[in-house]
């Protein structure tokens, strides 16, 4: 009997090209992952004089790769994926949206087999974080194929050790005034073309066809924050700046052009401190994007 594979040991690394060698970026991942392809067997379903279904008049189908992997935000890891994010690359620490995405590989070795996705594209992005812990990303993940190597063929790499951002190193600013939050979501959800088959069994390509950013946060009800209530249709812009306490010359910004929240009333959930959820679209503003991001480091 052979000892079974243990998550622990499994490895992530990125690229924009093969070979995967070692100028490939290592990526720690926090378990689950769930990056698989799912392959459709599709069947004739004729009449055959029986109710039987026939293995032999079976075909393999469209094949379809798709999942999620959750990542504590860092200044290397940041610089790798949000152009990939984004759309656009760095311009002196600063990712900008664009209309398009570019796409790029990612290898996993799950121990029995190490397996290659290409044709990557992130279908969401949400950064999150709850009092009292890190600034996660979780990322949702299109590709359009899967391929398998052996065992033991994982390019030997480093495993990333630069401090993560903590939610505690967050300053939000709504409606010109900074903001007490016990957690918030920011999700940059990159909709995708995800049936692009063609004339093929995998996904010909994975276009960007639309973009939404949204802000969800959570305050103390409160006399400072009751403008936060009805506010103008335009709304207003906002930031969200993370200082790592620890490398205070990593600063990730998240500038917001234009927040739009619908009007929402807070009520007594029970006899404890009276909430303020908040919900808002993120927007542009004239000219300006919607959502401009800046990963500043030494």
């Amino acid at each position: 009997m052979t000892t079974p594979e243990i998550g622990t040991f499994g490895l992530i690394a990125f690229d924009t090209a093969l070979p995967f060698d070692a100028n490939s970026i290592p990526i720690e991942i926090i378990l689950p992952e769930s990056l698989v392809e799912t392959a459709e067997i599709i069947e004739t379903n004729g009449m055959t004089g029986t109710t039987d279904h026939n293995k032999e008049r079976t075909r393999e189908g469209l094949k379809r790769v798709s999942g999620s992997i959750k990542i504590a935000c860092s200044r290397i890891v940041l610089d790798t994926l949000l152009p990939y994010i984004c759309g656009t690359a760095e311009a002196t620490n600063v990712f900008a949206l664009a209309d398009t995405l570019p796409e790029f590989l990612l290898m996993i070795d799950r121990g029995a087999k190490v397996y290659t996705y290409s044709g990557c594209r992130i279908s969401k992005a949400t950064f999150n974080g709850t009092k009292g812990d890190f600034l996660f990303l979780d990322l949702e993940i299109e590709a359009e194929t899967e391929t398998v190597g052996n065992a033991g063929t994982f390019t030997p790499l480093t495993a990333p050790t630069e401090k993560p951002f903590l939610m505690a190193d967050g300053v939000l600013t709504l409606q010109a005034a900074t903001r007490s939050f016990e957690n918030f979501s920011l999700t940059i959800e990159n909709r995708l073309n995800t049936e692009l088959f063609e004339n093929g069994l995998t996904r010909h390509d994975i276009p960007l066809i639309d973009r939404v950013v949204t802000l969800a946060t959570d305050h103390p009800w409160d006399t400072d924050n009751t403008d936060l209530v009805r506010q103008d249709l335009d709304g207003a812009a906002g930031t969200l700046v993370f200082t790592n306490a620890e490398v205070i010359t990593d600063v990730l910004t998240f500038e917001m052009a234009a927040i739009q929240y619908a009007n929402i009333t807070p009520s007594m959930g029970g006899k404890d401190v009276i909430r303020l959820p908040l919900q808002g679209m993120v927007r542009s503003s004239g000219t300006t994007k919607s959502l401009i991001v800046t990963n500043a480091h030494a």
